[in-house]
């Protein structure tokens, strides 16, 4: 548990209650496409959810702003995600003390990462689409990392510290070469939409592969369309 927990979830209770009842079911249909809904007895089910609550969040920006009908000519500039949003609302509550909090919630960073070492509390990460090394201090979170898997995580920042967020996704060593390849392209364009569709593509990528286990890795992880379902 870190301090940023609790705020995650009321953002997450605010921005899937009623009113944003359209908004949630739009993003779970582009969320889910093509991998498709994972039955809730499934391992993975609960983390695959919570995958989709950050990507939600902090990721998408909002096809619509209460009392807006949808994107169209006059609404077409929306760009805010729900935790940037919060910022915005009255009716969003937060103290003057947790401010800054979810304005951290709100600069989250996400991307592909490499685990490098663990050395004491501390975590040492790289992050692949910056080509920067990342130290995760104390972090309450040290197992399930694997040098040999690249992995889907957000990072909050927080002063000159980072909390990992709850989501992760990690990918099968197999598939290391097909994403650094892919990577490589992306560090060069510097596009930050390019970015998040292909992160996007990948998560759909690894529940795939679960879902058809007597196919070979490289006819899941490829942008050939040989491997669609």
């Amino acid at each position: 548990m870190t301090k940023y927990d609790e705020l995650m979830d009321r953002l997450t209770l605010f921005f899937t209650a009623d009113t944003y009842k359209t908004e949630v079911a739009e993003a779970k249909k582009e969320f889910f496409d093509e991998a498709g809904v994972m039955d809730e007895e499934n391992h993975s089910f609960e983390m695959r959810m919570t995958q989709f609550l950050e990507w939600y969040l902090f990721t998408r920006p909002l096809s619509r702003l209460p009392g807006l009908a949808p994107k169209d000519d006059s609404t077409a500039s929306i760009t805010v995600t729900p935790a940037q949003y919060a910022l915005q609302l009255e009716e969003f509550q937060m103290t003057s003390e947790e401010r800054p909090l979810f304005e951290n919630l709100a600069a989250i960073r996400h991307s592909l990462f490499e685990f490098l070492k663990i050395r004491g509390d501390d975590i040492h990460i790289k992050d692949l689409l910056l080509n920067k090394k990342i130290v995760i201090r104390n972090s309450p979170i040290s197992i399930g990392f694997n040098r040999d898997e690249i992995f889907d995580a957000r990072l909050i920042p927080d002063g000159e510290d980072f909390y990992f967020g709850k989501a992760f996704c990690f990918h099968p060593s197999e598939a290391t070469s097909y994403i650094l390849g892919e990577v490589k392209k992306l560090r060069k364009s510097e596009d930050l939409l390019a970015q998040e569709s292909f992160m996007l593509r990948l998560v759909k990528m690894r529940y795939r592969y679960e879902q058809y286990r007597h196919l070979k890795l490289e006819y899941v992880y490829t942008n050939e369309k040989k491997a669609r379902f």
